[in-house]
């Protein structure tokens, strides 16, 4: 759920992020800053030395004043250089810190966050807003510091020389920077709307790359193309209205720029007349004030964008605020089997969060299953039978009830020893693109050749891999797309017999499958029998049959 927080609480909390660090990355915009603005101060009073000096014929004076300047423009260059330096790392390092934490976030969300929301809009958060918070700390922070703070450095010499003109010339500026500031709330509204589009852009980018020949053969594919192009159209348009906000700025800091610059000449002339300043400091002051001005428009143009920025940042600390999964499960009420290698006992559980005892899926539902049993758990659609699946890998929390894995309660073990504990092969195996080799020892990555090899024998995978282009080292394509669904069926059962998991849960494995897929993928589980600990939910009789035991559920 999105926050509305103040900007600036937003801004303390986008450079908490940095931890102790920020005192490093902070005092680098510092030091650069004021170390530039530095050399542009050694730049006037060279001018002004110049204008003074000269005139007397005093060359050892000039000379000598010439060369300390020189000396000094030098050192602020070498210090610029080495907290640059220092900047771009920290920046880059930042923005590490929170792509890990985002991608480590998306591995702990709970399993319900991933039906509820669409994997586009994940991913827009990865690219699209994460990119943008980067670039705070990568450039839109230091843009507005920097005119800031150089700001600041220009104004002690050129209040010194002469503060009457120099008072004048801040008012002017402070006049166009006001105006500027009444950009930054517009940029941020359509930067927060920017956001949101892509994000909906980006879902449905994802479902026709997905489902590709469903948008081919259905009118809905069709109708799909079209609200992409016209959420693009909205994008554009709000685009332009950022454009608009953009060239407003830079038109009127233009305009502000020749203003000062008649505002300077007239008042130097005065001022110079009346005897209030010498021409030297006149012409270290114009020396100056070209600086000061640009940094003024810098300042009243990038702040705005800075503040459009932090709306970016607000929806990536909005996500990083999800709830993730618990790592251990609560145990209600007593009753597990530790002796058997799978226990459910007075399980009660329900999509919904009403607790009413009509309203729950699974009532007190029971199931024990031995060590080394082959069990098939059957059922009319809707029953819960996939439920049953998603609570064994622990994807949902119980309501009540005790489970029980391989002998010992999962109230005892976190969610990684538990699911280590279990190889799951779904209806339809997600094959990561790469080839049949680096599928199958996903199930366990220490995996020798042999071993990759022998599970796919006990899979009846061996004989069609090594019949495939280049064997086990063929590509599979995107989602196993150059695969037959029988293939990548068996492929799925190779990487979970890797796993060396004692128990194996499939979930409507075969159901999908042909006859002739069906009867390999049934001879492999044949083989697997006594091996481990098999449970299928099934409904087709061929599988139903190599069970040892049935669990009919209601």
């Amino acid at each position: 759920m999105k926050k509305n927080i103040s900007t600036w609480k937003l801004f303390v909390r986008t450079i908490r992020v940095m931890g102790k660090r920020s005192v490093l990355y902070l005092t680098s915009i510092v030091m650069l800053s004021a170390s530039l603005a530095m050399f542009g101060v050694f730049s006037a009073l060279l001018m002004k030395c110049v204008v003074d000096i000269a005139p007397t014929g005093d060359m050892r004076r000039l000379i000598g004043t010439i060369l300390a300047i020189v000396a000094g423009g030098g050192i602020s260059l070498l210090t610029y250089r080495f907290f640059c330096v220092r900047y771009n790392v920290e920046a880059k390092r930042v923005y590490g810190v929170i792509y890990e934490k985002v991608l480590d976030l998306e591995m702990k969300l709970p399993y319900a966050y991933y039906e509820k929301h669409h994997s586009g809009e994940i991913m827009s958060k990865v690219s699209f807003d994460l990119g943008r918070m980067g670039d705070i700390y990568g450039s839109r922070l230091r843009r507005t510091m920097t005119p800031f703070l150089q700001v600041v450095v220009f104004l002690v010499p050129m209040f010194l020389l002469s503060w009457q003109l120099t008072l004048c010339l801040v008012a002017v500026n402070g006049v166009m920077l006001a105006i500027d500031m009444l950009m930054a709330e517009p940029m941020r509204k359509v930067s927060r709307s920017l956001s949101g589009i892509n994000s909906q852009m980006t879902q449905r980018l994802s479902d026709l790359l997905q489902g590709m020949e469903q948008a081919r053969m259905y009118r809905a594919g069709a109708q799909t193309v079209q609200s992409y192009v016209k959420e693009n159209d909205t994008y554009v348009r709000k685009s332009k209205h950022n454009i608009f906000f953009t060239a407003l700025l830079s038109s009127s800091s233009n305009g502000f720029d020749l203003l000062c610059m008649l505002v300077f000449l007239l008042l130097g002339v005065f001022f110079v007349q009346q005897g209030y300043t010498t021409l030297g400091a006149l012409a270290a002051i114009y020396t100056l004030y070209g600086r000061f001005s640009d940094q003024f428009l810098e300042l009243g143009k990038y702040f705005p964008e800075l503040i459009a920025y932090l709306a970016y940042a607000q929806n990536i600390f909005d996500f990083l605020e999800e709830e993730r999964e618990p790592q251990r499960m609560a145990v209600f009420g007593d009753g597990g089997s530790p002796d058997m290698a799978v226990s459910m006992q007075d399980i009660d559980f329900s999509y919904e969060t009403a607790a009413e005892q009509d309203g729950l899926l699974l009532n007190h539902f029971c199931m024990d299953i031995k060590q080394g049993e082959c069990v098939a758990i059957t059922g009319a659609s809707g029953c819960g039978k996939t439920t049953v699946s998603k609570l064994l890998l622990g994807l949902y929390p119980i309501k009540n009830g005790v489970i029980c894995i391989d002998g010992k309660s999962v109230s005892d073990m976190t969610k990684q020893e538990w699911r280590q504990k279990i190889a799951y092969v779904p209806q339809e195996p997600y094959l990561f693109y790469g080839s049949v080799r680096e599928n199958i020892r996903m199930g366990r990555l220490d995996a020798s050749d042999d071993e990759v090899m022998e599970a796919a024998r006990l899979a009846n995978a061996h004989d069609f891999i090594v019949d495939l282009e280049n064997g086990y080292d063929t590509e599979v394509g995107e989602r196993g797309n150059r695969l037959s669904g029988g293939q990548r069926q068996r492929i799925a059962i190779a990487r979970a017999i890797l796993k060396r998991a004692p128990i194996m849960l499939l979930d409507e494995a075969t159901s999908a499958l042909d006859n002739e897929s069906e009867q390999l993928v049934n001879d492999a589980m044949k083989k697997l029998q006594r091996q481990m600990t098999i449970v299928m939910i099934a409904h087709r009789p061929s599988t139903i049959a190599l069970a040892d035991r049935v669990v009919e559920m209601g």
